[in-house]
């Protein structure tokens, strides 16, 4: 199975929604809140004026990530990133290789640095990802997110040197 990882299209946009709109409902892994509208979500996530990229396998848009300033002004060389997998297609690394491919291209960009600033702690896949491409847990926050079936759990932040 070939997995093709390519900057994000205007035709994509609608893909990135739909699965955007599924991982939401789950409302385990992001602090977004499930009932958002799309036009709140494209001025923070699905527009092409951030680093939006996808991956797809025979053309099926199956994940997609974006990375863009964490802070700014004086905090900006610093890149934060968000991921997303298809609920389907989880379990294949497309997470793995969305972010090795967001290294490099935050790289390219500029960035110094890559920070994620709420990994949710019950989210073994993600942490096992991250820590795998070389970031490191630098805090957590205790009850950081509110998880729609465990409660209040910790949350993590991860940081890696670009």
């Amino acid at each position: 199975m070939d997995i093709t990882i390519r900057r994000a299209e205007a035709d994509d946009l609608e893909f990135i929604w739909q699965m955007w709109h599924d991982v939401m409902a789950q409302k385990i892994y992001f602090s977004y809140n499930h009932t958002s509208t799309r036009a709140t979500i494209e001025k923070s996530w699905i527009n092409l004026t951030n680093h939006i990229y996808v991956a797809t396998i025979e053309n099926e848009v199956v994940g997609a990530y974006i990375f863009k300033d964490n802070q700014p002004g004086y905090g900006n060389h610093i890149a934060n990133a968000s991921y997303m997998v298809k609920s389907e297609r989880r379990g294949l690394r497309i997470g793995h290789q969305l972010c090795a491919h967001s290294i490099i291209k935050a790289k390219e960009v500029g960035y110094k640095a890559m920070q994620f600033n709420l990994v949710v702690s019950t989210n073994k896949g993600a942490i096992k990802t991250w820590l795998d491409n070389g970031f490191k847990i630098i805090g957590t926050i205790p009850e950081g997110f509110h998880h729609y079936q465990e409660g209040y759990v910790d949350a993590h932040i991860f940081y890696r040197k670009l």
